[in-house]
């Protein structure tokens, strides 16, 4: 009897060791239900924070829609919006970071020329590998790469030859990694004899869509000096030039390869106007080689930073300085104010082709958050035809986006919404 009760009662603790183990197991199959649900629910939470702050951004920016051509500056309230990362504006429990980067302080790598190129922190091989990628037609550059190479990888896949979608894209181009992308990196290997951007992340410094506006000082747009339609006596007063001198422009045109400008500053080597400042002063702030109310690859000289400057072939690092240093209170209004800085004809050449004093470009940085959840984006916005667009949204491929972004601890906190 009493080993019956024995047996009973230890088949009584195994069915009870039974029930915990089932009970435990269930609780903690529930647990890691609930911890899923809730990072889901943060994570929806942090995009939506992160959208939030877009359209906070979106609604800064249209005060540079309101004011088409006109100078845009690192003083404008766009750019001191979020403080670039160290302002946290909440709602509720969730809250978003933000900063707004002017796109066209930055050097677009879809019309970069060879010898900028060669000014940047980059070796042979990834100029010329880059230069294969953009440009169509078999390569004869000594380390470029083209189908045949990316087509013998592991992961094959073909040269895009066309323009360039995204900074990221970068990193499927021989030559680039993350680690000389996205960090900066010894300038030893540079093709550059001293680079000037040691010190600073390539993708800090190019960007792939960049506009501005065609305009003048008035408003206006700029005369296209490759217009067929464009006779002498309209250009001469669109311009503001002599009649003769629009003549000049028209004629020596002419024997241009395909009757065409391709640079603005191949109209300053018209026989005659580098010696006439009031000139050349047109035709960096009236001319433009191109059609349309968007000048596409101009840097803004009133919001790039000198690193970018002195990348510029023409534009000495002693010159970047005193290009940034002397920015007058509202930005520079006209491209010809740079004469003041330096007057000969390589720099005025680099003025009228890389350089203009507005922008039509920014990219939006986010970083939402709810809970322990971040997420961040990146919003591409064009002013086209006087409206706001969003361009395209990427999420970066980075683990910590404040420390890529180079933001501070958020400092300050400013309430959008109560909880």
């Amino acid at each position: 009897m009493r080993r019956q009760r024995g047996v009973s009662f230890i088949i009584a603790l195994a069915a009870m060791a039974l029930v915990v183990t089932v009970v435990a197991v269930y609780a903690q199959n529930q647990t890691v239900a609930f911890k899923a649900v809730t990072a889901r629910n943060e994570a929806r939470r942090a995009e939506a924070a992160a959208m939030a702050g877009v359209q906070r951004a979106l609604a800064e920016l249209q005060a540079v829609v309101d004011a088409p051509g006109q100078p845009v500056t690192l003083e404008d309230d766009w750019a001191v919006l979020g403080t670039n990362g160290a302002e946290e504006f909440t709602m509720g429990s969730d809250s978003f970071r933000i900063q707004i980067i002017d796109n066209a302080a930055r050097i677009d790598l879809n019309t970069v020329t060879e010898d900028h190129l060669a000014n940047l922190n980059l070796t042979q091989e990834q100029i010329d590998s880059f230069l294969d990628w953009r440009n169509v037609g078999a390569s004869n550059r000594v380390e470029g790469a083209k189908d045949d190479y990316y087509n013998g990888l592991a992961r094959p896949y073909n040269a895009h030859e066309n323009q360039l979608q995204s900074v990221y894209e970068l990193l499927d181009i021989k030559g680039f990694t993350p680690q000389n992308v996205f960090y900066p990196v010894d300038n030893t290997s540079s093709t550059a004899a001293s680079s000037a951007v040691s010190d600073i992340a390539l993708i800090e410094l190019v960007t792939t869509q960049n506009f501005s506006a065609a305009t003048t000082a008035e408003g206006d747009g700029r005369v296209n000096v490759n217009n067929p339609q464009l006779n002498a006596q309209n250009f001469s007063q669109q311009a503001q030039i002599p009649l003769q001198t629009a003549q000049q422009i028209i004629a020596q045109r002419a024997v241009q390869p395909n009757a065409t400008y391709t640079a603005l500053s191949q109209v300053l080597n018209v026989p005659g106007i580098a010696n006439n400042q009031a000139v050349v002063r047109s035709v960096l702030d009236r001319m433009t080689v191109s059609p349309g109310e968007q000048l596409s690859g101009k840097i803004n000289v009133n919001t790039a930073p000198e690193a970018v400057l002195q990348t510029i072939p023409g534009i000495s690092q002693d010159i970047a300085t005193q290009i940034v240093d002397s920015r007058p209170t509202g930005g520079y209004t006209l491209l010809s104010e740079l004469l003041s800085i330096g007057s000969d004809q390589a720099f005025a050449g680099a003025i009228a082709d890389t350089l203009n004093v507005n922008s039509q470009c920014f990219m939006i940085r986010v970083l939402g958050k709810s809970g322990r959840t971040e997420q961040g984006i990146e919003a591409l916005i064009q002013i086209d035809q006087g409206v706001l667009k969003v361009i395209r949204i990427e999420r970066p491929p980075y683990a910590d986006l404040a420390a890529q972004w180079l933001w501070d601890e958020a400092t300050t906190q400013t309430p959008l919404l109560e909880n």
